[in-house]
Protein backbone atom coordinates (compact mmCIF):
# COMPACT_ATOMS: atom_id res chain seq x y z
CA UNK A 1 0.00 0.00 0.00
CA UNK A 2 1.26 3.52 -1.11
CA UNK A 3 0.41 6.70 -0.01
CA UNK A 4 0.27 9.44 -2.07
CA UNK A 5 0.12 13.28 -0.91
CA UNK A 6 -1.08 16.25 -3.38
CA UNK A 7 0.11 19.13 -1.72
CA UNK A 8 -2.65 21.04 -3.19
CA UNK A 9 -4.85 20.21 -0.39
CA UNK A 10 -3.80 19.09 3.34
CA UNK A 11 -3.19 15.34 3.62
CA UNK A 12 -5.33 13.52 5.54
CA UNK A 13 -3.75 10.92 7.66
CA UNK A 14 -4.30 8.74 10.58
CA UNK A 15 -1.86 8.91 13.57
CA UNK A 16 -3.64 12.23 15.81
CA UNK A 17 -2.57 10.40 18.84
CA UNK A 18 1.16 12.12 18.24
CA UNK A 19 -0.62 15.17 18.78
CA UNK A 20 -2.93 14.36 21.61
CA UNK A 21 -0.20 13.21 23.79
CA UNK A 22 0.57 16.27 25.66
CA UNK A 23 4.13 15.74 25.79
CA UNK A 24 6.57 18.06 24.14
CA UNK A 25 8.72 16.84 21.51
CA UNK A 26 12.20 17.73 20.48
CA UNK A 27 12.87 19.30 16.90
CA UNK A 28 15.92 21.00 15.25
CA UNK A 29 15.27 22.25 11.55
CA UNK A 30 17.48 21.97 9.39
CA UNK A 31 19.66 24.37 7.28
CA UNK A 32 23.01 23.09 7.10
CA UNK A 33 23.50 20.39 4.06
CA UNK A 34 25.86 17.22 4.63
CA UNK A 35 26.30 16.36 1.12
CA UNK A 36 24.25 17.98 -1.83
CA UNK A 37 21.60 15.00 -1.70
CA UNK A 38 21.48 14.68 1.97
CA UNK A 39 20.35 16.79 4.60
CA UNK A 40 22.21 17.43 8.03
CA UNK A 41 20.54 14.88 11.16
CA UNK A 42 17.85 16.71 12.26
CA UNK A 43 17.62 15.64 16.47
CA UNK A 44 14.19 14.86 18.22
CA UNK A 45 13.29 12.27 20.96
CA UNK A 46 15.52 9.31 21.41
CA UNK A 47 16.15 9.67 17.47
CA UNK A 48 17.31 11.79 14.46
CA UNK A 49 16.32 12.49 10.86
CA UNK A 50 17.42 13.69 7.80
CA UNK A 51 16.35 13.68 4.05
CA UNK A 52 18.09 12.07 1.38
CA UNK A 53 17.99 11.68 -2.25
CA UNK A 54 18.91 10.43 -5.27
CA UNK A 55 21.90 12.09 -7.33
CA UNK A 56 21.27 10.15 -10.58
CA UNK A 57 18.71 11.53 -13.24
CA UNK A 58 15.36 10.21 -13.30
CA UNK A 59 13.61 9.42 -16.82
CA UNK A 60 10.33 8.31 -15.17
CA UNK A 61 9.59 11.70 -14.14
CA UNK A 62 10.24 11.53 -10.16
CA UNK A 63 12.28 11.70 -8.20
CA UNK A 64 13.68 9.09 -5.82
CA UNK A 65 13.85 10.54 -2.17
CA UNK A 66 13.31 9.61 1.92
CA UNK A 67 13.19 9.96 5.16
CA UNK A 68 16.08 8.10 7.29
CA UNK A 69 15.69 7.71 11.17
CA UNK A 70 18.00 6.34 13.34
CA UNK A 71 16.87 5.34 16.64
CA UNK A 72 18.63 4.69 19.80
CA UNK A 73 19.58 1.59 20.95
CA UNK A 74 16.89 -0.33 22.20
CA UNK A 75 14.04 2.70 20.43
CA UNK A 76 11.49 1.56 17.87
CA UNK A 77 9.28 3.22 15.63
CA UNK A 78 5.86 1.88 14.07
CA UNK A 79 4.54 0.91 10.74
CA UNK A 80 2.15 2.55 9.53
CA UNK A 81 -0.30 0.16 11.13
CA UNK A 82 1.17 -0.37 14.24
CA UNK A 83 -0.60 -2.97 15.63
CA UNK A 84 -2.04 -3.47 19.21
CA UNK A 85 -0.28 0.07 20.08
CA UNK A 86 1.55 2.49 19.19
CA UNK A 87 1.19 5.45 16.42
CA UNK A 88 2.11 5.44 13.08
CA UNK A 89 4.07 8.33 11.04
CA UNK A 90 2.98 11.12 9.62
CA UNK A 91 3.95 12.99 6.59
CA UNK A 92 3.26 16.64 5.96
CA UNK A 93 5.01 18.07 3.08
CA UNK A 94 3.90 21.64 3.24
CA UNK A 95 6.03 24.26 2.26
CA UNK A 96 7.49 22.14 -0.49
CA UNK A 97 8.27 24.12 -3.74
CA UNK A 98 7.44 23.23 -6.94
CA UNK A 99 6.31 19.33 -5.96
CA UNK A 100 2.83 18.74 -7.19
CA UNK A 101 2.62 15.13 -5.07
CA UNK A 102 4.91 12.60 -2.80
CA UNK A 103 3.96 9.09 -2.86
CA UNK A 104 5.16 7.02 0.89
CA UNK A 105 6.58 3.75 0.70
CA UNK A 106 6.43 1.48 3.92
CA UNK A 107 9.29 -1.00 3.99
CA UNK A 108 7.81 -4.35 5.47
CA UNK A 109 7.56 -4.11 9.59
CA UNK A 110 8.91 -6.55 11.61
CA UNK A 111 6.32 -8.26 14.80
CA UNK A 112 7.72 -7.34 18.28
CA UNK A 113 6.63 -8.16 21.58
CA UNK A 114 6.65 -4.46 23.16
CA UNK A 115 5.96 -5.58 26.84
CA UNK A 116 3.46 -8.11 26.25
CA UNK A 117 1.91 -6.10 23.17
CA UNK A 118 2.37 -7.43 19.66
CA UNK A 119 3.53 -4.08 18.00
CA UNK A 120 4.64 -3.94 14.14
CA UNK A 121 7.88 -1.93 13.46
CA UNK A 122 11.62 -1.08 13.17
CA UNK A 123 14.27 -1.33 15.44
CA UNK A 124 17.98 0.46 14.48
CA UNK A 125 17.37 2.67 11.67
CA UNK A 126 14.31 2.86 9.05
CA UNK A 127 14.32 4.65 5.64
CA UNK A 128 10.94 5.57 4.51
CA UNK A 129 11.29 6.28 0.57
CA UNK A 130 9.56 8.77 -1.63
CA UNK A 131 8.76 9.34 -4.88
CA UNK A 132 8.64 13.15 -6.10
CA UNK A 133 6.65 14.31 -8.54
CA UNK A 134 7.52 18.04 -9.43
CA UNK A 135 5.15 20.71 -11.06
CA UNK A 136 7.69 21.01 -13.47
CA UNK A 137 11.14 18.88 -14.31
CA UNK A 138 12.42 21.36 -15.93
CA UNK A 139 12.92 23.91 -12.51
CA UNK A 140 14.21 22.85 -9.45
CA UNK A 141 12.28 21.73 -6.71
CA UNK A 142 12.36 22.17 -2.70
CA UNK A 143 11.27 18.99 -0.34
CA UNK A 144 10.02 20.49 2.61
CA UNK A 145 9.06 17.69 5.06
CA UNK A 146 7.76 17.37 8.69
CA UNK A 147 7.78 13.86 10.47
CA UNK A 148 6.21 13.34 13.51
CA UNK A 149 6.82 10.23 14.80
CA UNK A 150 6.24 7.69 17.48
CA UNK A 151 9.42 6.43 19.45
CA UNK A 152 9.05 3.59 21.99
CA UNK A 153 12.28 2.38 24.76
CA UNK A 154 10.17 1.70 28.03
CA UNK A 155 8.58 5.15 27.67
CA UNK A 156 6.23 5.66 23.87
CA UNK A 157 7.36 9.33 23.40
CA UNK A 158 6.04 11.90 20.40
CA UNK A 159 8.84 12.74 18.27
CA UNK A 160 9.03 15.47 15.83
CA UNK A 161 12.03 16.54 12.94
CA UNK A 162 11.90 18.79 10.13
CA UNK A 163 14.07 18.84 7.01
CA UNK A 164 14.87 21.01 3.60
CA UNK A 165 16.32 19.42 0.56
CA UNK A 166 16.93 21.24 -2.85
CA UNK A 167 16.85 19.33 -5.60
CA UNK A 168 17.99 20.22 -9.08
CA UNK A 169 16.00 20.36 -12.27
CA UNK A 170 15.07 16.77 -12.95
CA UNK A 171 15.50 17.21 -16.69
CA UNK A 172 19.26 17.33 -15.57
CA UNK A 173 19.70 15.24 -11.97
CA UNK A 174 22.73 13.52 -12.38
CA UNK A 175 24.49 15.46 -14.85
CA UNK A 176 26.90 17.19 -12.00
CA UNK A 177 29.84 14.97 -12.01
CA UNK A 178 30.08 15.60 -8.72
CA UNK A 179 26.36 14.00 -8.02
CA UNK A 180 27.25 11.20 -10.24
CA UNK A 181 30.02 10.59 -8.08
CA UNK A 182 27.53 10.45 -5.39
CA UNK A 183 25.45 7.25 -6.61
CA UNK A 184 28.70 5.07 -6.22
CA UNK A 185 29.05 5.26 -2.64
CA UNK A 186 28.04 2.26 -1.23
CA UNK A 187 27.08 4.19 2.04
CA UNK A 188 25.37 7.01 0.25
CA UNK A 189 22.12 8.37 0.13
CA UNK A 190 21.37 6.14 -3.28
CA UNK A 191 22.32 2.74 -1.80
CA UNK A 192 20.16 3.83 1.39
CA UNK A 193 16.91 4.60 -1.03
CA UNK A 194 17.52 1.29 -3.26
CA UNK A 195 17.73 -0.55 0.01
CA UNK A 196 14.69 0.76 1.28
CA UNK A 197 12.80 0.56 -1.99
CA UNK A 198 13.86 -3.14 -1.96
CA UNK A 199 12.10 -3.97 1.68
CA UNK A 200 9.01 -2.15 0.04
CA UNK A 201 6.34 -4.70 -0.77
CA UNK A 202 5.49 -5.28 -4.21
CA UNK A 203 2.05 -4.50 -5.02
CA UNK A 204 -0.04 -7.70 -6.72
CA UNK A 205 -2.40 -7.73 -8.93
CA UNK A 206 -5.77 -10.27 -8.38
CA UNK A 207 -3.97 -12.64 -10.60
CA UNK A 208 -0.99 -12.65 -9.56
CA UNK A 209 -2.05 -13.10 -5.31
CA UNK A 210 -3.95 -16.21 -6.70
CA UNK A 211 -0.91 -17.47 -8.21
CA UNK A 212 1.08 -17.22 -4.99
CA UNK A 213 -1.45 -17.97 -2.06
CA UNK A 214 -4.51 -19.69 -1.41
CA UNK A 215 -7.02 -18.63 1.25
CA UNK A 216 -9.84 -20.97 3.00
CA UNK A 217 -12.49 -20.19 5.97
CA UNK A 218 -11.88 -22.44 8.82
CA UNK A 219 -15.17 -24.05 9.59
CA UNK A 220 -16.35 -23.98 13.30
CA UNK A 221 -14.05 -21.83 14.62
CA UNK A 222 -15.13 -19.47 17.55
CA UNK A 223 -14.19 -16.19 16.09
CA UNK A 224 -14.17 -15.92 12.23
CA UNK A 225 -11.22 -17.48 11.38
CA UNK A 226 -8.82 -18.38 7.56
CA UNK A 227 -6.05 -20.20 7.15
CA UNK A 228 -3.87 -18.36 4.15
CA UNK A 229 -1.34 -20.60 2.51
CA UNK A 230 1.99 -19.90 0.20
CA UNK A 231 1.98 -21.52 -3.37
CA UNK A 232 5.66 -20.60 -3.53
CA UNK A 233 8.32 -19.08 -1.48
CA UNK A 234 9.21 -19.14 2.13
CA UNK A 235 6.96 -17.30 3.74
CA UNK A 236 7.86 -15.37 7.15
CA UNK A 237 5.29 -13.15 9.02
CA UNK A 238 1.61 -11.70 7.58
CA UNK A 239 0.15 -8.66 8.35
CA UNK A 240 -3.08 -7.72 7.81
CA UNK A 241 -4.46 -4.22 7.96
CA UNK A 242 -8.64 -3.18 7.58
CA UNK A 243 -11.03 -0.17 7.81
CA UNK A 244 -11.66 1.61 11.00
CA UNK A 245 -12.70 -0.45 13.86
CA UNK A 246 -11.86 -3.90 12.57
CA UNK A 247 -8.90 -5.91 13.62
CA UNK A 248 -8.13 -8.75 12.17
CA UNK A 249 -4.50 -10.90 14.41
CA UNK A 250 -2.65 -12.93 12.30
CA UNK A 251 -0.60 -15.83 13.56
CA UNK A 252 1.53 -18.73 12.26
CA UNK A 253 -0.10 -22.01 12.07
CA UNK A 254 1.11 -25.60 12.84
CA UNK A 255 1.83 -25.99 9.59
CA UNK A 256 4.83 -24.67 7.20
CA UNK A 257 4.34 -21.97 4.55
CA UNK A 258 0.96 -21.19 6.10
CA UNK A 259 -0.58 -18.30 8.45
CA UNK A 260 -4.09 -18.34 10.59
CA UNK A 261 -6.44 -14.70 9.93
CA UNK A 262 -8.66 -14.05 12.72
CA UNK A 263 -11.21 -11.10 13.09
CA UNK A 264 -10.82 -10.03 16.82
CA UNK A 265 -12.64 -6.60 16.44
CA UNK A 266 -15.21 -5.41 14.16
CA UNK A 267 -17.68 -1.92 14.68
CA UNK A 268 -20.13 -2.42 16.44
CA UNK A 269 -23.93 -3.49 15.12
CA UNK A 270 -21.76 -4.05 11.58
CA UNK A 271 -23.26 -6.57 10.01
CA UNK A 272 -21.48 -6.41 6.49
CA UNK A 273 -20.50 -10.37 6.06
CA UNK A 274 -17.10 -9.70 4.00
CA UNK A 275 -14.24 -6.40 4.47
CA UNK A 276 -12.06 -5.71 2.15
CA UNK A 277 -8.24 -6.37 3.89
CA UNK A 278 -4.94 -5.54 2.38
CA UNK A 279 -2.17 -8.18 3.58
CA UNK A 280 1.47 -7.64 3.75
CA UNK A 281 3.52 -11.25 3.59
CA UNK A 282 7.12 -11.47 3.84
CA UNK A 283 9.33 -13.85 2.17
CA UNK A 284 13.53 -14.07 3.04
CA UNK A 285 13.76 -12.06 -0.47
CA UNK A 286 10.79 -10.12 -0.99
CA UNK A 287 7.52 -8.80 0.70
CA UNK A 288 4.35 -8.66 -1.10
CA UNK A 289 1.26 -7.00 -0.39
CA UNK A 290 -2.78 -7.53 -2.25
CA UNK A 291 -6.37 -6.77 -1.20
CA UNK A 292 -8.62 -9.36 -0.26
CA UNK A 293 -11.97 -9.74 0.72
CA UNK A 294 -12.51 -11.55 4.22
CA UNK A 295 -16.09 -12.95 5.00
CA UNK A 296 -18.80 -15.74 4.36
CA UNK A 297 -17.68 -19.40 3.50
CA UNK A 298 -14.18 -18.30 1.84
CA UNK A 299 -12.15 -15.37 0.97
CA UNK A 300 -13.82 -12.82 -1.88
CA UNK A 301 -10.58 -11.82 -3.91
Amino acid sequence: MQISFQLTRAAKIRGAALGAAGLASLALAVDARADPYATAWASAQKSAMRLIASAAGEPRGFYRAGAEIRLDPGALTYWRTPGGAGAPPVFSFDGSENVAGVTVLYPAPTRIDESGTEVFGYFGEVTFPFHVTPKDDARPAILALTLRYAVCERLCLPAKAEARLSLPPLQSAGSDARLRAAVAEADGPEAAIAAAEAKAPVRLSATERDAKVAIERIAGAPSPSWRLATLSGDLQDLFAEAPEGWYFETRKSDRPNEFLIVEVERPKAESADAVPVTLTLTEARQSYEFAVELGGPSSRP
